[in-house]
């Protein structure tokens, strides 16, 4: 048996090859011996049951409002997802195989019988699916009668694409009206590996995350599965009735340290239910702040940083930006950015630079002369200097110089709590975040893991040319000094790229 894994966002996927059978002949098919009706069979309702993890929660996929599936404009639209009909007769065997498309008609969604299939008495029973396929068998178009023969179909289909994954399964066994309201259930149980930390909010709260895991995969007998990793966990569907002790095995790696794990006693499985195996650590975590760390708040405005191992941002926090580079001498820091008088106490006693999660915007429009000569004005000494973190120092200059239209800030207007203001980097600054922490020429370790932290809760990754407030008076051209690759950019002048905004802490 293929492995098969779990999608919560519903899309088609073929379980076959798309056969020829033309609507005319499976129209035909209806029309024998039947008794006729004029209503045309509708779907009125689509509920779908989430994995059943001891919570009696539904999710509602079309009421009117909210809608999960993909709308389509027309029944000729490529887009817009599918359902499939499975008319049953009185002998049990299924006759047709209807698809029904999620399309936006006259401005509202709803699903429409893209053959018109009329409701009669022959119909004795439905199976819902989705997504919907034609389905082919020794060449032949094939009718499922059964939820099992669907299953059977859908693991002997390969299928690559995470979403296209699970199938959705819903028996009506008394035909009442031609109006159908589908409750769906998963077909398959899903089985989930976590690993769970917790952090310290203060002295009386805490809050716990997921930590990353890689090298996730389990055995069941002979046959290994390797999951999916959704929402900081890993995932998988199986069709299994029971996991027998010592039969069942899993293996993860937490922070470069593998772990296996076995089953100490059987479980019984079921369709629509979730499993979740724990997963535990030696260490919940790097116990002082470190490069990679999530800079967080609380609601209350309180600053958190999360392990870099963890997953992603609990429910309660918000990630403001990663850390990038650990400040060894601090009093030189401030005293470089004329931050003396500030109330910058650091973090467990350390203190470090953080870069945003989003992206701040270009310069603005003004000439580079106009730059150099807002640095000579305020007697800025080492505004050309790729050596010195003074990228506060400088920016405070543009910020505060009128008519200058240094714009690159103005959606980082925010100020955090025990931080300083965000701020355009020096090109120093630019070393420790895209070269990494030994600053080679050349290199980029520090953006590529920097982007790995970035990507893990979906923010904006560092990319391109990327500009400092470093200035470049050079004999050939003058202006802000830019870094491509791990080096600096030979073009020097106004960069129309965006800046990404850095604070220390």
């Amino acid at each position: 048996m293929k492995q098969i894994y779990s999608h919560i966002k519903l899309a088609v996927v073929s379980l076959l090859i798309f056969s020829a059978c033309t609507q005319d002949e499976m129209l035909h098919q209806i029309r024998e011996n039947e008794t006729a009706v004029s209503d045309v069979l509708t779907i009125q309702h689509v509920n779908v049951a989430n994995f059943d993890t001891g919570n009696s929660t539904t999710r509602v996929i079309n009421d009117g409002v909210t809608v999960f599936f993909e709308v389509g404009n027309s029944l000729e639209d490529v887009n817009g997802d599918e359902i499939g009909i499975l008319l049953i007769g009185e002998d049990g065997i299924g006759f047709a195989n209807e698809p029904f498309k999620y399309i936006n008609e006259n401005g509202a969604n709803k699903w429409v019988s893209k053959n018109s299939v009329s409701y009669t008495s022959k119909i004795k029973k439905v199976i819902a699916y989705f997504p919907y396929a034609q389905i082919v068998k020794d060449g032949k178009e094939f009718v499922p009668s059964s939820v099992n023969e669907l299953k059977e179909l859908k693991k002997e289909k390969e299928t690559t694409e995470f979403k296209d994954k699970d199938l959705l399964i819903a028996e009506i066994n008394d035909i009442q009206s031609h109006q159908l309201t589908i409750n769906f259930k998963h077909a398959f149980s899903l089985i989930a590996f976590s690993a769970e930390a917790t952090i310290k909010l203060d002295d009386t709260e805490e809050i716990s995350y997921l930590l990353d895991l890689s090298d996730v995969s389990f055995s069941i007998g002979d046959e290994l599965y390797t999951p999916e990793s959704m929402s900081g966990k890993y995932i998988c569907l199986v069709d299994k009735e029971q996991l027998v002790k010592n039969d069942f095995r899993y293996f993860y790696t937490i922070d470069n340290t593998t772990y296996s794990k076995t089953l100490k006693d059987p479980i019984t499985l079921a369709a629509n239910q979730c499993y979740t195996f724990p997963c535990p650590t030696s260490s919940e975590g790097t116990a002082d702040i470190a490069v990679g760390d999530f800079y967080c708040t609380t609601e209350s405005n309180k600053t958190i940083i999360l392990p870099r191992n963890a997953a992603g941002i609990p429910t309660g926090l918000t990630c403001k930006g990663i850390v990038f580079h650990i400040i060894d001498d601090f009093e030189t820091f401030k005293s470089t950015n004329d931050l003396n008088g500030s109330n910058l106490n650091g973090y467990q006693e350390k203190h470090g630079l953080v870069v945003s999660t989003k992206k701040g915007n270009n310069f603005g429009t003004v000439a580079a002369a106009a730059i150099e000569q807002a640095f000579i004005d305020g007697n800025v000494e080492k505004y050309t200097d790729t050596e010195t973190s003074n990228g506060y120092k400088l920016t405070q200059i543009l910020v505060g110089t009128e008519n200058l239209g240094f714009i690159a800030l103005n959606n980082h207007t925010e100020k955090l709590n025990n931080s300083t203001a965000w701020y355009a980097p020096s090109f120093n600054e630019l070393k420790y975040l895209i070269q990494g922490k030994n600053t080679q020429t050349g290199s980029t370790s520090g953006q590529e893991y920097i982007n790995k932290q970035l990507k893990k809760i979906n923010a904006d990754e560092l990319a391109g040319t990327i500009p400092s407030v470093t200035f470049y008076n050079g004999t050939g051209d003058h202006g802000l000094r830019l870094m491509t690759g791990g080096s600096e950019n030979g073009w020097h002048g106004i960069p129309g790229e965006a800046f990404y905004p850095i604070c220390a802490f």
